[in-house]
């Protein structure tokens, strides 16, 4: 067994690596739980690592299906050697194709040096397909010749080169329904569903919600240079209430929330976990077409431990970009709010002097 990395230290850090929900146990990376099914998902997984089998992880979007995919690898044979992610939803079309099978110098324009794509970075290791439902249909029929094949030919290239992988997929869509409305291939479903394995939404594994949740805490205390030592019973009570439609990435944002809200106090109280920043004020802007500038008074007269909920916001859909590396549309989808809402409050951000970062 390889080495695991300790968990992340900065902000930032914890930011880009969400999905390392884990603790290390007996050598390997396990996914914080406390819940019985989830504890039932890790048996099954355990099952399934040990073979050299094509995975398919189904569930809800934030519920930490990389998180299980880590854990598969870890417990396989191959852990050790590479293991790499690509999200099939952030690749721009244009740029899919080589950055799955790789490129020649030359191949096209800008191609100034040989590139490897994923596939050949995870040779001997995993790779994972993060959203695999939004790969175009052109490409699908190419990664299932490479799935049938064990073999990629790299953009411009003109010999096949071979590859060791074992992949994990992942989707958040019913990829059957998928399937039969023509968005997806019929013969690729069921070379990627070998072993199809459903992650459970938080809210139906709720002993899962207190653990994460005070993992979150310490790990971003940490980050943000917080005197936070725990939370309050109702504080707990209040969050493990709440039904969680965005999964543990919506935990985590609350988790970030009360970190900020609760100032120089080293608990965590109810007042200070908010479930949703604006939502009441947006949803009348989306609603009735009225202008978001025409809420702002209200809006910074409404306060959250102290700060203005204009502020809460700024902070939510920057740190939020900065996670999806500038993507607008994952970003706005994360968030719960529409891509112009996003568009618009940036071109405020910017107008103010703050750096938002491009996709």
């Amino acid at each position: 067994m390889g080495e695991w990395k300790p968990e992340p230290k900065t902000a930032d850090d914890v930011l880009s690596q969400i999905s390392e929900a884990i603790v290390t146990s007996k050598g390997w990376p396990t996914p914080i739980y406390r819940d019985p099914a989830t504890r039932r998902v890790l048996s099954v997984a355990d099952s399934v690592a040990v073979t050299p089998a094509t995975v398919l992880l189904s569930g809800e979007s934030g519920v930490g299906k990389e998180v299980f995919a880590r854990y598969i690898h870890a417990r396989s044979p191959r852990y050790g050697q590479p293991f790499v992610a690509i999200n099939c939803a952030a690749v721009p079309e244009s740029l899919m194709e080589s950055e799955f099978f790789g490129h020649e110098r030359g191949a096209f324009s800008g191609a100034h040096k040989q590139h490897q794509g994923v596939f050949e970075q995870a040779n001997r290791g995993t790779l994972l397909l993060d959203e695999v439902s939004e790969m175009p249909l052109d490409l699908q029929s190419k990664l299932l010749r490479v799935l049938q094949e064990r073999k990629i030919r790299r953009v411009g290239g003109t010999k096949d080169i071979g590859v060791d992988i074992r992949v994990i997929a992942t989707t958040n869509r019913d990829l059957l329904k998928y399937v039969d409305e023509g968005h997806f291939r019929r013969d690729l479903y069921y070379r990627l569903s070998v072993f199809p394995l459903a992650i459970p939404a938080l809210r139906d594994r709720p002993r899962d919600i207190e653990a994460l949740l005070r993992h979150y805490v310490g790990t971003f205390a940490e980050a943000f240079d917080k005197q936070v030592e725990g939370l309050s019973p109702t504080a707990v009570k209040k969050v493990q209430a709440h039904p969680f439609p965005g999964n543990v990435r919506e935990l985590v944002n609350v988790v970030q929330r009360a970190i900020i809200l609760c100032g120089d106090a080293t608990e965590i109280d109810a007042e200070h976990i908010v479930f949703e920043t604006t939502d009441e004020f947006l949803q009348k802007v989306e609603e009735f077409g009225a202008e978001e500038s025409d809420l702002e008074d209200d809006l910074m007269s409404f306060k959250v431990g102290g700060q203005p909920l204009t502020e809460i916001r700024r902070i939510v859909i920057l740190e939020t970009l900065k996670h999806y590396e500038g993507n607008r549309s994952r970003t706005a989808e994360a968030l719960g709010l529409s891509t112009r809402t996003i568009r618009n409050k940036l071109r405020e951000y910017r107008d103010r002097g703050d750096d938002p970062p491009e996709s």
